[in-house]
């Protein structure tokens, strides 16, 4: 009796005990947002960012750069506007809720509303260039985030959307280094403390284990001046 007594309790202190560890290990997006300066992140409703992307093939000699792309993101609010220029070509893009405007620099006609396939293209490069956007996205409490667990990758967390969800992870400094979005995998590194917050410098985006593109940050700007038409269909 003494010794079923005995086992009962051995049980309960290992199941409260895993209970404990189980609890010590949750890591909560309020702690992964305070490691970015959460504080900071509620501030920052305007901001521009810019950077080089580059695109690279696999060759016969190895991966190979193909294109590099300045890139210009200006953020007031709900407004966004997306600058791209290589060598040859400059295209601007303002986005409004969901519609999506572009204006090729040198054709001199009103910017075209686009769609399909470009569009979703550029709206992803927009909502994942850097790790600001996301910071946004994650503080705001109408997203639906939930912890998953530790993995191998680091602390996973799971973001629900109204086409199904995505994934990000957490390193050991509860910073977001990863993210897996469908079959892309973006990752982060570089990181570096800007205006109070931490925030990566380097970012590249692979297709399952293919390298498709690299952005590198140049510069962060909090709280700038925007001229009063850079929002405008009319400024493009």
């Amino acid at each position: 009796m003494r010794k079923n007594l005995f086992l009962i309790l051995i049980a309960g202190l290992l199941v409260a005990a895993s209970a404990i560890v189980t609890v010590l290990n949750r890591v909560s997006v309020a702690t992964v947002l305070k490691a970015h300066g959460e504080y900071n992140i509620k501030l920052r409703s305007k901001y521009t960012q810019t950077a080089t992307l580059t695109y690279f093939t696999n060759g016969s000699t190895g991966l190979q750069r193909v294109l590099d792309v300045k890139l210009k993101l200006s953020v007031d609010d709900t407004l966004t506007r997306f600058d791209k220029t290589t060598f040859d070509r400059s295209q601007s893009y303002l986005l409004d809720g969901q519609n999506l405007i572009r204006n090729d620099a040198g054709i001199q006609q009103e910017g075209k509303t686009v769609d399909g396939t470009e569009a979703a293209a550029i709206k992803f490069q927009i909502s994942t260039f850097g790790l600001l956007p996301i910071l946004k996205r994650l503080s705001d409490p109408r997203s639906q985030v939930s912890y998953i667990g530790p993995t191998a990758k680091g602390q996973r967390f799971q973001v629900k959307t109204l086409k199904g969800a995505w994934y990000f992870y957490a390193n050991s400094n509860h910073l977001i280094d990863r993210l897996e979005i469908e079959n892309i995998n973006i990752t982060f590194d570089d990181y570096r403390t800007v205006q109070g917050m931490k925030l990566p410098f380097l970012q590249q985006v692979r297709k399952a284990d293919k390298l498709l593109y690299e952005i590198k940050f140049d510069t962060f700007e909090f709280n700038p001046v925007f001229a009063a038409d850079l929002f405008k269909r009319a400024a493009l």
